[in-house]
């Protein structure tokens, strides 16, 4: 390449390009420049009018400012707010002008002098040229054993279970013509690290021929790719892939029609704003018509509010009515969806032992109407201590309700399907009742994570949910007087309202307490302002002395980048062990240990940051969207096939 040759290139804006190049890039700023040097050096003598789209995938260190500096004519940057890879290729893509379009990964692994063999495989006649590590000829370098393991595994498992007979799919180095690449962009879906696999099943899908091409390869030694943790993420994402791109329609013609039952806003009760969110997600999927929420009537001062973004919401049922089975069925008989979820713990229609326990046969009268039903059940009989639950009292009541809860255990599970938010229900539900129908589906973040919020510069704890059985804030507000004599500016905020087992309850606190200053309870959050409670924390505090099932209080400190400081029990101990949230921990009940627990993180914003990010992190690969497409794939199968899954010891789920 002559220098004159770039310069042209560089200075003069090319009316029609025939390669479009996308470089993805997310906080590349230390090797951006060398990357872009590189491939203006290389193509500028290719003879072929060329641009060069930076797709910036919400980068913090100043990527699309440096690129952008550069005033290269024929360089675009794209800036975006930060979704994957997969989102930054594709937006890339999609404003190309091309006929023929590569992207490359930022690191420059396949150096761009491999391009022109690509070129020559789309000019023979293929669709798509795949740089490929492991065709015959290619040449690897720096790659890790542990890497070289991993990646066989997952080329088995990818060719066996998605027809696509490649053996390298995810190379970054892949070269299209401009309107197929174009074509299978604006239908591939996924954001993240598989999507290039997406592509390829679609091309497969399609007929298109997609030609190996072996190339040379170097591992980046700061590369960003975990080999264990992103090839889990792969094997969940084949799954997705075949849910999404291979299913047919129901027979109407249209996506599913599918009802959840559930509490929702503005009504305070249990899982009210799990049962919205899940519901929004479901509602948002293309493979689904309509929603329809059976939810719980609104108290007299809240009725006729509404919810902005709600889907079709019927309120039918009421807390403690011990008519509410009658009620849902009859609401479901007048929808007349293809499938139902159950969105439940088991105190979900009420706290009085009746009208809890006949709310809990509704799943069980759904299914035997002929409904494909799902019930998510976010706690166990077996897992609750009664007595910090509400349903405690005379050791003989203790254990007849016990009794009955297995009882209705079992009628639960007499749902077609049922799913738990904890791996080891799953476990417990097919050991102790021989369930086979039983799946298991993580709570999932209620929205996905945008970069947190800074810390607010007053140190302030805050502690957030329905409050008087197990999560009372007495231990907090004490350990917070033990803070105040370390920093007279620590902050306390109470966020949320009384459990219905325990009316009074925090306004009764707020008298006893009222000599501490800098604290603040706010009451019943609204669902427009959670963000802000949560932003305003430096860390989140769980006063637990028990816990009922997995937290959806960790999961929102994560959404917004906030460490947690909490008790090592039960099923909290379970979602930082097998989801790795982080936190600090302390004693139950024990003020003297919750005040250092909090104040190892006031004290050291570093530390605070630190715990925030990791969480962000966790909370940023399991959205609920990604979850609803787990529930989506077991509810086709449900109504393509209603017979083929039985009850409690009915087909594997």
């Amino acid at each position: 390449m002559s220098y004159a040759e770039f310069e042209r290139w560089r200075d003069t804006p090319l009316p029609h390009v025939t390669l479009s190049i996308v470089i993805p890039a997310y906080n590349e700023a230390e090797r951006m420049l060398p990357t872009l040097a590189a491939f203006a050096v290389a193509v500028s003598g290719l003879n072929e009018p060329w641009e060069l789209i930076l797709s910036d995938d919400g980068s913090r260190d100043g990527t699309a400012t440096l690129a952008r500096g550069l005033g290269w004519a024929n360089l675009r940057v794209i800036e975006h707010a930060n979704t994957g890879k997969g989102g930054a290729v594709r937006r890339g893509v999609l404003a190309s002008r091309g006929d023929l379009v590569l992207f490359a990964d930022a690191d420059n692994s396949t150096p761009i002098e491999e391009l022109p063999r690509l070129i020559a495989q789309i000019r023979a006649g293929a669709h798509i040229a795949v740089g490929s590590r492991a065709a015959g000829g290619a040449v690897e370098a720096g790659k890790s054993v542990l890497r070289r393991a991993v990646s066989g595994t997952l080329r088995s498992i990818t060719q066996f279970s998605t027809g696509v007979r490649l053996q390298d799919t995810q190379c970054g180095f892949k070269l299209f013509r401009g309107e197929v690449a174009r074509d299978l962009f604006r239908r591939q879906r996924m954001d993240g690290f598989s999507f290039d696999l997406e592509l390829l099943y679609l091309a497969a899908r399609d007929g298109l021929r997609v030609d190996e091409v072996p190339v040379m390869w170097v591992d980046a030694p700061d590369s960003k790719v975990d080999p264990i943790r992103d090839g889990l993420k792969f094997l969940r994402d084949i799954v997705q892939i075949r849910r999404v791109h291979a299913r047919r329609a129901p027979e109407t013609g249209g996506g599913l029609h599918i009802a959840v039952v559930s509490a929702y806003p503005p009504g305070r009760r249990s899982l009210n704003e799990y049962g919205l969110h899940l519901s929004r997600v479901l509602a948002e999927k293309p493979e689904v018509s309509h929603v329809t929420v059976i939810a719980d009537r609104l108290p007299a001062d809240r009725a006729g509010q509404a919810i902005a973004d709600a889907p079709n919401v019927r309120r039918v049922w009421a807390f403690n009515d011990p008519l509410s089975v009658v009620k849902v069925l009859w609401a479901l008989r007048r929808a007349r969806p293809d499938a139902v979820i159950f969105n439940l713990q088991m105190a979900s229609f009420g706290d009085r032992r009746v009208p809890a326990a006949l709310g809990l046969l509704t799943p069980m009268f759904a299914r035997l109407s002929g409904l494909p039903t799902i019930t998510l059940l976010h706690n166990l009989f077996e897992t609750v201590d009664l007595d910090t639950a509400g349903f405690g009292g005379h050791p003989l009541k203790t254990a007849v309700t016990q009794a009955f809860g297995r009882v209705f255990t079992r009628a639960l599970l007499a749902s077609t399907l049922v799913a738990t938010t904890m791996p080891r229900y799953v476990k417990l539900l097919r050991e102790r009742y021989g369930a086979q129908n039983v799946f298991l589906a993580p709570h999932g973040t209620f929205q996905i994570p945008q970069p947190p919020e800074p810390l607010p510069l007053l140190p302030t704890v805050m502690a957030f949910g329905k409050f008087g059985t197990y999560k009372r804030v007495e231990v907090l507000l004490d350990a917070h007087e033990i803070l105040l004599g370390r920093n007279p500016q620590v902050r306390l905020v109470i966020a949320g309202s009384d459990t219905p087992n325990a009316p009074g309850y925090l306004e009764d606190v707020r008298q006893r307490y009222a000599h501490l200053p800098n604290v603040t309870f706010t009451g019943y959050v609204a669902e427009d302002a959670v963000a802000g409670v949560f932003s305003g924390a430096t860390v989140v505090a769980f006063p637990y002395s028990a816990t009922t099932g997995s937290s959806g209080v960790l999961h929102q400190a994560g959404e917004f980048g906030r460490g947690a400081v909490m008790p090592r029990i039960g099923d909290l101990a379970d979602l930082i062990e097998e989801e790795g949230y982080r936190a600090e921990y302390f004693t139950p009940d024990d003020p003297a240990s919750l005040a250092d627990a909090l104040w190892r993180v006031l004290s050291d914003p570093r530390h605070a940051a630190a715990l925030g990010e990791a969480n962000w992190r966790v909370a940023s690969g399991l959205p609920l969207a990604d979850v609803a497409d787990w529930y989506l794939l077991h509810l086709e199968s449900l109504v393509d096939h209603p017979a083929t899954t039985a009850g409690p010891r009915g087909a594997n789920a």
